[in-house]
């Protein structure tokens, strides 16, 4: 498991406890506002990433998150503010809120430029105007098949990090949602989480004979095409591989040749189906 992955649910837990002790804080003091700024600047992030992401099934976000971003600074703001207006003090806790608010703030500054990003070059195997390497999968029920068992028709191969990833099941029902303009085109969702993690995928997406869920046992196809994402699964995923994959959208022609190659450097930016249908179906 690498260091980001290692360190992000702890991380996460960490500022929404600091981000529920600023609300309760500005509730028993009566209006606060250097405990409203605790909260905003350490709760703006779990609450976009719930309820906005979350149970919204969003899809994607945007890479730096400037709402997000202007909510953080100004809670950063309101609790530097009686630092400053106030007598200098030299008890600790005069700069207690100050301190938690300043933890919430860099914690979303690591979560946004850091954790977001996966840091890769753009994979020698996915390039436009080429085929891929004959990599294979393993469909549900324990079958083989490989990218040039796919020649003959159009195929979108969506790579996903597993079903714990709230931004790969938007994207994966937001493709679902299309699954008539796809009717000529082979839809593919993959990802190495395991065969009852994707049954139940499949299960809850409801595919029709054009989509299917495919598995890439040990990451083979991942690693042959440069997008594995080793050590990727946050820690607190029990059940699912330590190893995932880093999300790739890849279009095919009906010669096995990439006409679309979407690869991105953050995992939030995830391309809408308007950049791939034209390809697709046009």
């Amino acid at each position: 498991m690498s260091f980001k992955s290692r360190v992000m649910m702890p991380l996460q837990g960490l500022t929404i406890l600091i981000a529920l002790t600023g609300l309760v804080m500005f509730i028993v003091r009566q209006g606060a506002i250097e405990w409203l700024g605790v909260f905003l600047a350490s709760g703006a992030l779990p609450v976009y990433l719930s309820v906005f992401v979350a149970l919204r099934k969003a899809a994607r976000t945007t890479a730096t998150l400037p709402a997000v971003q202007i909510a953080a600074a100004l809670g950063l703001a309101l609790a530097l503010w009686p630092v400053l207006s106030r007598p200098a003090s030299t008890a600790p806790t005069a700069y207690l809120p100050l301190s938690l608010a300043l933890i919430g703030y860099l914690a979303m500054q690591w979560y946004v430029f850091v954790y977001s990003r996966y840091g890769r070059k753009p994979s020698a195997a996915i390039v436009l105007g080429q085929k891929l390497p004959d990599i294979s999968f393993t469909t549900l029920d324990g079958q083989s098949v490989s990218v040039s068992d796919l020649g003959g028709r159009k195929a979108l191969l969506v790579f996903y990090r597993a079903n714990w990833c709230a931004l790969c099941m938007g994207q994966l029902s937001e493709v679902r949602e299309r699954a008539d303009a796809l009717a000529g085109v082979q839809v593919k969702f993959i990802s190495n989480q395991g065969g009852d993690r994707s049954r139940e995928l499949a299960d809850k997406l409801d595919l029709p004979d054009h989509m299917e869920v495919l598995l890439d046992p040990e990451l083979g196809a991942a690693k042959a095409l440069g997008i594995a994402d080793l050590g990727g699964t946050p820690l607190g995923m029990i059940g699912y591989p330590a190893d995932t994959v880093m999300a790739s959208v890849i279009a095919l022609d009906e010669n096995g040749q990439v006409i679309f190659g979407h690869q991105t450097d953050n995992y939030r930016v995830r391309p809408h189906p308007d950049a791939f249908m034209p390809v697709l179906v046009g």
